[in-house]
């Protein structure tokens, strides 16, 4: 048990070296009139705060690892669904402004398009993923638990069988 003690000391470790880190590439990008260099700082802050986030769920997960309840599960995969459809959406409108003549004699434009799309295409995976391989086999509904009560009960409900 120590091990996992330790490993949950080093994401919390971790989570907060990426806010600080995010917190001072803020301050750089702050300081900056450039508004290229200012975006893109500002875009990779955010990504360490992201990753923060995610250190912070790896240590909360193996603190207290919770399933999904059937309502919660219901509610969020109907919002998974809706934004895999707009992030798809975004996909599409992304690859058509890649297309237009006013953006491709501009390569600061087309990099920033660029890196939107490939955003965009992570997250419309991320969601797709999270959608059917974890939300989904994390539901234990009302009837899954009352088929693990019974399905092994000796007596079931009643005194001697």
């Amino acid at each position: 048990m120590a091990d996992i003690k330790e490993l949950i000391t080093y994401f919390r470790e971790e989570a907060k070296r990426e806010r600080e880190y995010s917190k001072r590439l803020e301050e750089t990008a702050s300081k900056s009139h450039n508004i290229m260099l200012k975006t893109l700082m500002k875009a990779v802050s955010l990504d360490s705060l992201k990753h923060a986030l995610i250190y912070e769920a790896l240590a909360d997960l193996l603190e207290n690892p919770r399933l999904v309840t059937e309502q919660e599960s219901e509610e969020i995969i109907k919002e998974i669904e809706r934004h895999i459809e707009e992030e798809r959406e975004a996909i599409e409108e992304l690859n058509k402004l890649l297309k237009d003549e006013r953006i491709k004699g501009n390569s600061a434009a087309v990099f920033l398009i660029e890196l939107m799309l490939r955003d965009e295409n992570f997250h419309h995976a991320l969601l797709r993923k999270l959608h059917d391989a974890v939300v989904k086999p994390l539901v234990f509904s009302e009837s899954d638990y009352w088929e693990a009560v019974w399905r092994d009960a000796i007596w079931h409900g009643a005194p001697g069988g």
